[in-house]
């Protein structure tokens, strides 16, 4: 549009506002996390990557098993809010991180797009099968019925199969 011989910069809106509004935030997030997961593969090889999947499972089976220890288990029944949960899920799965992390370390330049690809998805997609399972966390974020249908409990099987397998593919 001009406007006295200059052109009219204003920028329309509205088609970002539909492509946000079609789209579901959790598949937008799932994305984005997935895509930074593959680019850090790519730039560092896919060791975190691994030790974030394997740390995120590991926690799920720690947190469950906690309730039952010694010690602890009276001490952390205590937190009973969501929120306390999911920041004890939290701080076992960063102390089961940087664990695994250390344990595994390798670094290679020899992965491509590619892997980094693959192994992005692989831990986006074992991030979102935990999520799922921990009621903790749940309450913190809910994710949409599309992405709870998708990996589903029926499901939730084949999906860390599949990234495990992805995984051990592009190990670099």
């Amino acid at each position: 549009v001009a406007c006295g011989g200059r052109y009219n910069a204003t920028m329309d809106f509205n088609a970002l506002e539909t492509l946000t509004t079609q789209w579901p935030t959790d598949w937008i997030i799932i994305g984005a996390f997935a895509a930074y997961m593959a680019l850090d593969a790519l730039r560092s090889g896919s060791t975190r990557a691994a030790a974030l999947m394997l740390s995120l499972t590991a926690a799920l089976l720690v947190t469950n098993a906690l309730q039952g220890s010694f010690f602890l288990g009276p001490l952390s029944a205590q937190f009973t809010a969501p929120n306390a949960q999911a920041g004890i899920f939290v701080a076992i799965a960063i102390f089961l991180y940087l664990a695994v992390h250390r344990a595994i370390f390798s670094f290679s330049d020899s992965g491509g797009v590619v892997q980094a690809l693959i192994a992005g998805l692989a831990v986006a997609v074992v991030f979102v099968v935990v999520w799922l399972q921990v009621p903790a966390l749940q309450s913190v974020w809910q994710l949409g019925p599309q992405v709870q249908a998708v990996f589903s409990e029926t499901y939730r099987f084949w999906w860390l199969i599949a990234s495990y397998v992805a995984l051990a593919f592009v190990r670099s």
